[in-house]
């Protein structure tokens, strides 16, 4: 019969270089205490690497830049917790306004909008751990990546801040965006940030002057 540490051992050849796993993984292989003691067997003999408490990977190697053992980024690591937990992200407001073009600003940290709880995931000792910022369910139901990515960016700047920034791209996207396909998604975007879209697309009545007149003064 197979010991724990073999069975784990299996699972992990199975699985590949880079793979993350939690002791949960491994509950079929034997008893709590048996899969914690052959967990640190395999650390102790490079087979696996401890990323943090509770997190473990494969680690990876690149035989011709001879490079390695080098453990999972933070993207495999969420995307593990993602699969165990439930939830779902998207980028933060930060990162969606460097996407649409409003800010040259890069987000050097892992932060991500997320339907979850707001927390912390320490994933690596001595990094800087991935940080969830709870964000409103209907970010999610979105159809229209575009107005999502709006939205998350505008509801981060805020409506009394706007005015900073250069919204010409903003516009210049919004021109090439048909209308019909973000007409059902305006229906759960908020009102002003909704208002400013259809002006954008020549579709509202209201004139924004507190937002226009302050941006042109700005950028004139």
């Amino acid at each position: 019969m197979d010991s724990v540490e073999k069975k784990i051992e299996r699972i992990l050849v199975e699985g590949g270089e880079g793979k993350v796993y939690f002791p949960d993984d491994f509950f079929e292989c034997g008893s709590e205490k048996a899969i914690s003691k052959a967990l640190q067997r395999l650390v102790a003999r490079g087979v696996l690497m401890r990323m943090s408490r509770g997190i473990y990977c494969v680690p990876s190697y690149d035989d011709f830049w001879k490079i390695g053992p080098c453990p999972a980024g933070a993207d495999d690591v969420l995307e593990k917790f993602r699969s165990r937990d439930g939830f779902r992200t998207a980028p933060c407001g930060c990162e969606a306004q460097n996407m649409l073009g409003l800010s040259e600003q890069v987000v050097m940290n892992p932060v991500y909008s997320t339907d979850g709880p707001s927390r912390r995931i320490n994933y690596r000792d001595g990094f800087r751990p991935i940080i969830l910022e709870h964000v409103p369910q209907r970010i999610f139901n979105y159809k229209s990546r575009i107005l999502m990515l709006t939205v998350l960016a505008l509801e981060e700047i805020g409506p009394q801040d706007l005015w900073e920034f250069d919204t010409e791209r903003l516009e210049e996207i919004y021109t090439q965006v048909p209308y019909e396909d973000i007409r059902e998604d305006l229906k759960a975007t908020p009102k002003w940030i909704r208002e400013i879209i259809l002006q954008m697309q020549g579709r509202s009545n209201k004139k924004f002057n507190k937002y226009e007149g302050r941006r042109k003064r700005n950028f004139a």
